[in-house]
């Protein structure tokens, strides 16, 4: 889900391609019919790198202006937000801690000041960053305490309730980003319609979901987003579409995101997903590896190692693995960040099992949302206990999210538990939903599908009383 900050009201400005050129890339993939075969174009070379963004002068400027002024609350605010979007650019997540060190000097010289706003506004984006949500929480309900009139705080107040899985509460902060009273500018109803879209998602109606993305997107363009903050909102965009199984059309849509922000790992590594999940193995792999050399994101490895495994090259998958876990006990944030990604990694790989639900019962003491519940869940399964599982997984699919992996999930633990109309239900959907959705798991859904379609027609007295 895209964030919103004060960062974006001093970031980089440069104008970016209007919504038209953009989308031209293929117009028609936006409206492709979901399950149509794609049509993969190479992605250009221009667009496979970073380019330069405006965020490094920004930093610099900001410093110089506290060696002048070792008393300037603001230049220190702006150095924090600085820091906070390079940490979105190129995610390294020291740049949270200079954004922390940063921001904490400013809030000590305008404590209770309204020029804290910005400080306080930022720090909150920090710890979301940094998955501190109930910190994101306390620090955005402060800036909103001291009625300096802006509601932006309200993005996080949301964000942070989402992620703790209180998504009413979520939904409830979201739309005071657009107060009745109050002329709406295009950067507000970006903010809104952007979260708005994802929790549309969550709930299940995934063409509303699109559409609130799409409506967003030429928002955030009207509302001259910083490149990175505007290639995040068309990747939410392709995801979407990937979710409804609409390949053609999520394709365009990161491919969109790479044109506004090259080198846009997010887009690379999803670009990658979607050729590797169609077998374009080799495509995938050079994709991955581009988006990795980029920021070494333990789930773009995961996914580069299962590509190799899947062919053929198994020592290559399994440095692959080995780097998964290395990145993912790198330092206390590291840690933080991807408990919910090795406890997926662990799981999904029938490795370290009891590690897995220990990673994944750490996540669950700071996040209830339901991709948690999901992975606790899917822990528990490979732990052998399946009940558990079950009321892990009906939690993960309480709001009936149309996701195929959460579908899956729910299909194979149902199985466990002797609920075989449960399992062909899940698995059934899962595949409709999107037939491509994982590249392992999309052809064990189809072959468990298969097999109790085949154990249903030579024992239909036993079907008919599944429980």
């Amino acid at each position: 889900m895209s964030s919103t900050s004060n960062t974006e009201k001093n970031a980089d400005r440069k104008t970016p391609p209007s919504l038209p050129e953009v989308i031209s890339i293929s117009a028609e993939s936006l409206d492709s019919t979901p399950h149509a075969a794609p049509t993969f174009s190479a992605v250009p070379a221009n667009l496979l790198t970073p380019a330069p963004t405006q965020t490094e002068r920004q930093i610099k400027s900001a410093q110089a202006k506290i060696t002048r002024n070792p008393n300037d609350a603001r230049g220190y605010a702006a150095l924090g937000a600085a820091h906070y979007q390079r940490a979105r650019e190129t995610g390294d997540v020291s740049d949270f801690e200079l954004a922390e060190q940063a921001l904490n000097k400013s809030l000590e010289l305008v404590s209770g000041d309204f020029s804290a706003d910005e400080a306080l506004g930022t720090m909150a984006e920090v710890c979301m960053g940094e998955h501190r949500f109930a910190d994101a929480l306390t620090y955005s309900q402060k800036a909103l305490s001291l009625g300096s009139g802006d509601v932006s705080p309200f993005g996080i107040v949301g964000d942070a309730y989402a992620d703790m899985g209180e998504y009413e509460k979520a939904a409830g902060a979201y739309e005071r980003l657009t107060p009745r009273d109050m002329v709406l500018s295009p950067h507000a109803t970006y903010a809104r319609d952007s979260r708005i879209a994802y929790l549309k998602f969550i709930t299940g109606d995934t063409p509303q979901a699109i559409r609130m993305m799409k409506l967003a997107v030429a928002e955030g363009i009207e509302s001259r987003l910083p490149s990175e903050n505007l290639a995040w909102l068309y990747f939410e965009l392709g995801e979407f579409y990937s979710q409804d199984g609409n390949v053609a059309a999520a394709d365009a849509a990161y491919l969109a995101a790479l044109t506004t922000h090259p080198g846009d790992y997010r887009a690379l590594a999803a670009l990658g997903k979607l050729r590797g999940n169609q077998g374009r193995y080799s495509e995938a792999i050079s994709l991955y590896e581009k988006a990795i050399a980029i920021v070494p994101m333990p789930v773009f490895v995961a996914e580069l190692g299962d590509l190799y495994a899947k062919s053929g090259n198994q020592s290559e998958a399994d440095k692959q693995y080995k780097l998964v876990e290395y990145i993912g006990l790198l330092g206390h944030i590291n840690q933080v960040l991807h408990n919910r990604d090795l406890a997926l990694f662990y799981a999904d790989h029938n490795i370290k099992l009891a590690e897995a639900l220990e990673l994944a019962q750490k996540e669950f003491e700071v996040r209830h949302d339901i991709y948690t519940w999901d992975a606790l869940g899917w822990a528990l399964y490979k732990n052998g206990r399946y009940v558990d599982a079950a009321k892990a997984i009906d939690k993960a699919l309480q709001f009936e999210t149309r996701d195929s992996l959460l579908l899956y999930h729910a299909g194979v633990i149902a199985q466990s538990t002797g609920n075989t109309e449960r399992a062909r239900t899940s698995l059934k959907a899962a595949l409709q939903i999107n037939p491509h959705f994982h590249l392992l798991f999309a052809e064990l859904a189809r072959q468990k599908l298969d097999l109790i379609d085949a154990q249903a027609s030579s024992n239909p007295e036993v079907d008919s009383h599944a429980h």
